[in-house]
């Protein structure tokens, strides 16, 4: 069985610049999803770095595995070179989210991740959330202090508790799962995940899958959606799936 991967960005409607980068490398099975912090001094290079430095240790961590500790090891050797970056521009900090997977084509996939970068696997017909958000927002409500109806239009819903580059040491989040042939994974910065919810992205994925196995046509719709939700951020989208 093979693996099939699809990245896209898009500035959206709002800002003038890509603050976003993704990144594919298919002999791996590996892809990865960054987003620079506007906040800072350039996001954009936070995120282009982040995404070169882990596939770059991807490729050079010997045979691909669909291991979580490679990746979050990964994500850790990222942290330290986007603080570097920052270092050797002495513009101020640099931070980036990053969200990154290896699928093989067996359907073992392993996912690892720091910020609200998020990772979903679509399956029947439904979206299922794989990562959790380090953001405050995602503290209160597991702390009971927010309802989860109220965290999607909180007004601190953006402000995120890790990321790469703003700490000497980093902690990422993982998990290992099996993909089922015809399963799909999705990558998504939170310029799609804010503009449509969840099962509006999965009636938009149902509607593509229904024409055929295009992950381009089902990338570009989904990007689509948020623009036309209003496209208030930068959106990027992975989409891989292990062929039936």
């Amino acid at each position: 069985m093979t693996v099939d991967i699809v990245a896209r960005t898009d500035t959206g409607r709002a800002r003038q610049r890509n603050e976003d980068c993704v990144g594919v490398d298919p002999a791996r099975g590996a892809a990865v999803l960054a987003d620079g912090m506007g906040g800072l001094a350039d996001g954009h290079l936070a995120s282009h770095e982040a995404v070169q430095g882990i596939l770059r240790f991807l490729a050079e961590a010997g045979p691909p595995r669909p291991d979580r500790p490679v990746l979050e090891a990964a994500l850790a050797a990222a942290n330290r070179r986007v603080r570097e970056l920052a270092a050797e521009r002495r513009g101020g900090a640099m931070g980036t989210t990053a969200v990154a997977m290896l699928l093989a084509g067996d359907g073992r996939c392993a996912l690892a991740w720091v910020g609200d970068s998020r990772a979903y696997r679509y399956a029947g017909g439904r979206l299922e959330p794989l990562s959790r958000d380090h953001s405050l927002v995602q503290e209160l409500v597991e702390r009971g202090e927010l309802a989860p109806e109220q965290a999607r239009h909180a007004r601190l819903r953006n402000v995120i508790t890790r990321a790469l580059g703003i700490e000497p040491e980093v902690q990422p989040d993982g998990l290992e799962l099996l993909l089922a042939p015809g399963e799909v994974l999705l990558l998504c910065s939170d310029g799609l995940w804010d503009m449509l919810e969840d099962d509006e992205m999965a009636r938009v994925l149902e509607r593509q899958l229904r024409r055929g196995f295009d992950l381009a046509a089902c990338a570009d719709a989904l990007i689509a959606g948020a623009n036309e939700a209003g496209g208030l951020d930068n959106v990027s989208v992975v989409l891989a799936m292990r062929e039936p």
